[in-house]
């Protein structure tokens, strides 16, 4: 086991949009330890590259959502580097969707639900034990404003209904964290409008205008302006503040 003092960073879903800038993490904090959880890690060229730049600081690992057997593995392999996990960003998630309550498919909604929500406690529960020892923990799974039942968002004809149900869904399980474990920082995360392919997908395929008369009104980020706003909103956290809470990119708070 290592007895590194590093801060220890577990990031799901690091190969593709916002989870790809999260290597930020491991390039500007020299006393970081990240590990980036991707689903096949023979396709994660640029994080290998990255922990060729950053030795002994990022380490690529295999982590798929709701794979209850490959959870657990991947706490084995951090039980034995560091012993501890302090903070888990539950990144990874699935939002391919775009359909009405309406004309959504079951298994479109099994699939949202089995990685968004089933993949998030699936992950608490694996790393439970190494976020305890911790003498800082937190788990933040990241969410969308889209969730919000009490938002402006609900009566637009957006058409986000299974994603948006589905992070609805990850709220509560995130909320119901923090009342259950007392000794962990845990609240889930809006990033705001992020300038991702399935943002942009979303935006080319909405016929109904919404998104032209928003865009007035919204600031579209990269996704390396909103992973470093995350990470630094994430690092600084505490219960007392942000536990339990619905929380935006900027630090204020959405409706649930």
């Amino acid at each position: 086991m290592s007895s590194s003092t590093s801060t220890v960073y577990l990031v799901t879903g690091t190969n593709r949009g916002i989870g790809t800038h999260f290597r930020y993490i491991a390039a500007s904090r020299p006393n970081a330890f990240v590990y980036a959880g991707v689903r096949d890690v023979s396709k994660a060229a640029a994080l290998d590259e990255l922990s060729k730049k950053h030795p002994g600081r990022i380490s690529v690992v295999k982590c798929v959502s709701a794979d209850v057997e490959g959870n657990a593995q991947l706490a084995k392999e951090i039980q034995a580097r560091h012993g501890r996990v302090d903070t888990v960003i539950a990144n990874a998630a699935v939002a391919r969707v775009e359909t009405t309550v309406l004309d959504t498919p079951a298994k479109e909604l099994d699939e949202h639900f089995t990685v968004n929500v089933v993949g998030t406690a699936v992950l608490f529960q694996a790393l439970h034990a190494l976020l305890k020892a911790s003498p800082s923990p937190r788990f933040i799974p990241i969410s969308s404003a889209s969730a919000s039942i009490g938002g402006p968002m609900m009566p637009l004809p957006v058409r986000v209904a299974t994603y948006g149900a589905s992070k609805a869904a990850l709220n509560y399980i995130t909320r119901k964290i923090h009342f259950e474990n007392e000794w962990l920082v845990a609240f889930p995360l809006a990033p705001g409008v992020v300038n991702t392919d399935s943002a942009k997908a979303a935006m080319a395929n909405d016929t109904t205008g919404v998104f032209d008369s928003l865009r007035e009104h919204i600031t579209l980020q990269t996704p390396e302006e909103a992973a470093k706003a995350l990470v630094d909103l994430i690092d600084r956290a505490t219960r007392e503040k942000e536990g339990g809470e619905f929380v935006d990119v900027d630090g204020g708070r959405i409706p649930w």
